[in-house]
């Protein structure tokens, strides 16, 4: 397990990497949660849900580990949501979790997004599962669910990982 401070850095490394708009309907979700009458907050909320299906890969989080993922997805949308919003949604998502199962969350949410922000909600799940640089069978194994469940080319798939990696790997 890495320290703190360089998963915060990785953190921040791998958050440039993310379209800067990620977060452009962050207002709106937090005041409405209901989405579906606002098609911008139901991405964000698939996308947020995809992050934590990422975090939750190995059927294990632990307190600690939604502290990181509040605070990673706070830096990545430029802290517009904040804990008090973020840690009720999480629970609400392992809710769903538990009811439905990854495989179906992966397909409520592939039926939200469009092929583009599919490609923008893989690209978030290989940030969280890259950002203490410890990527487990498991969440290998659901990144690969994601490549499935959302209809991605397998070796497009493997560039957006492979790109973030790398980022990762070649920084200070």
């Amino acid at each position: 397990m890495i320290e703190a401070n360089q998963r915060n850095d990785r953190s921040r490394t791998l958050g440039r990497l993310l379209p800067a708009d990620l977060g452009a309907s962050a207002a709106t979700l937090k005041e409405s949660p209901d989405t579906r009458s606002d098609p911008g907050a139901a991405r964000l909320h698939a996308m947020l849900e995809v992050a934590y299906l990422a975090a939750a890969a190995d059927e294990v989080l632990t307190d600690e580990e939604i502290a990181f993922l509040v605070a990673n997805i706070q830096s990545w949308l430029g802290e517009q949501l904040d804990a008090a919003f973020l840690v009720p949604l999480f629970e609400h998502l392992a809710h769903q979790l538990a009811t439905d199962g990854f495989a179906g969350r992966l397909a409520a949410v592939a039926a939200i997004l469009d092929p583009a922000s599919r490609r923008t909600a893989y690209k978030l799940a290989c940030v969280t599962a890259l950002c203490d640089h410890d990527v487990h069978d498991d969440e290998l194994r659901f990144l690969g669910g994601i490549v499935d469940a959302f209809e991605l080319p397998v070796d497009e798939a493997q560039a957006i990982f492979d790109e973030l990696d790398e980022a990762i790997t070649s920084s200070p």
